[in-house]
């Protein structure tokens, strides 16, 4: 009798465990074991292009492919709701059915709540495919003005995004003929441009954002937003007025994964951060922006990707006895792409997960061709996954 692995989430780490097992276990050969996946879009969407749909350089349909692509690999893929997870009777309840798995691993992300920040109905964002279309048409009303880009707080997908905003948002109005009459700010949380990841990503990242003419107003934890008098406000009292605010929404983890306990204090479930594994349910893996903050990880594609894939590793390790694989990679690569400029850096989180100090970051490179390399990566990863 094969085993049943239950993957929940279609997006970067989903889809990778979903390959990667099942080239593994060869299911299009006719495997005794099952793979599914639940996902409650028909869609895998590449995220890090929704801000080239808020500014028009691409258009939805291009940006995903049919989740149901990968049954041509074996793969059987549900379409629904997670409801909840019945750890104890090793279930998942989806809609009004029940899937049952020997194997499972979450991958839900972290849900965007615009609700929970006062007044948020006064911005816009690209967190969304929904929510960048609706920006796309704030942008293209735009005649001039303060356009504000801020984030809600620390924990938020792809940490560089608003930077990277800021920066396309700026080649944009150029090529409008409006940059000469806006100016734009970006407001976040940390004192320097992504300090987090050290001096040499900060200061090429600032050197980007001077050169643009885009001002940075640091340490700004915001409150509220007031949509009357179109201020983004800050817990010192200060506050940034906006004609376009452009607002990171909050970030929460999927509610569904709430029973995977422990948790951190943000309400992160808490998993072994050596192997992934749930603390009280060592068969229940959880991976990607749903954990990562709680163990100090970036909410980054990137490294959901590497944790799919040594996710599959232990699994197939227990189904076959012995299985020689790659160990987990805690490195991030992702490229920035600020319009008419790009930087790819790298950044090692070893120390972190060695309880050793902060990550070793770099930049490997830096300018156009960096930028095209950004817009291949796209097709490469429809290629290799949805295809």
């Amino acid at each position: 009798m094969g085993a049943k692995v239950l993957i929940l989430g279609g997006g970067s780490g989903g889809l990778v465990a979903a390959n990667k097992l099942a080239k593994a276990l060869r299911l299009d050969r006719g495997s005794d074991h099952e793979v599914t996946l639940v996902d409650r879009s028909p869609y895998h969407y590449f995220m890090p292009s929704f801000p080239w749909v808020a500014l028009g350089f691409k258009e939805p349909e291009e940006v995903r492919r049919p989740l149901k692509n990968l049954e041509k690999k074996g793969v059987h893929v549900v379409q629904g709701e997670v409801k909840e997870l019945l750890l104890d009777d090793k279930r998942v309840r989806v809609d009004d059915r029940e899937l049952p798995y020997d194997f499972l691993i979450v991958s839900l992300g972290a849900e965007v709540k615009p609700d929970l920040m006062p007044g948020f109905e006064a911005a816009h964002h690209p967190w969304t495919i929904e929510a960048a279309l609706k920006m796309r048409e704030a942008v293209r009303r735009f005649r001039g003005g303060r356009i504000v880009i801020g984030v809600s707080g620390p924990y938020y997908r792809c940490p560089p995004a608003p930077y990277e905003v800021a920066g396309q948002i700026d080649f944009a109005l150029q090529a409008r003929g409006l940059r000469d009459r806006t100016e734009i700010v970006v407001a976040h949380v940390h004192s320097k441009p992504l300090s987090a990841m050290g001096p040499a990503i900060s200061h090429v990242v600032s050197e980007i954002l001077e050169g643009k003419g885009v001002k940075f107003e640091g340490n700004f934890n915001p409150t509220a937003i007031d949509p009357e008098r179109r201020v983004l406000k800050g817990d010192d009292g200060r506050e940034v007025p906006f004609d376009l605010l452009i607002m990171v929404p909050p970030h929460k983890p999927s509610a569904v994964a709430r029973c995977l306990e422990p948790l951190s204090p943000q309400g992160f479930p808490l998993v072994d951060p050596k192997t992934f594994r749930c603390v009280r349910h060592p068969e229940v893996f959880a991976i990607g922006d749903m954990v990562n903050p709680g163990i100090h990880l970036p909410t980054a594609g990137v490294v959901a990707h590497f944790q799919a894939e040594f996710v599959a590793n232990q699994i197939m390790a227990e189904l076959k006895g012995a299985y020689i694989a790659e160990s987990f990679t805690p490195v991030a690569l992702c490229i920035m792409d600020f319009g008419d400029d790009a930087v790819l850096p790298m950044c090692d989180f070893t120390p972190i997960l060695d309880l050793k100090g902060p990550p070793s970051c770099g930049v490997l490179g830096r300018g156009k061709v960096v930028r095209l390399t950004k817009m291949a990566f796209e097709a490469l990863w429809f290629s290799l996954y949805l295809s």
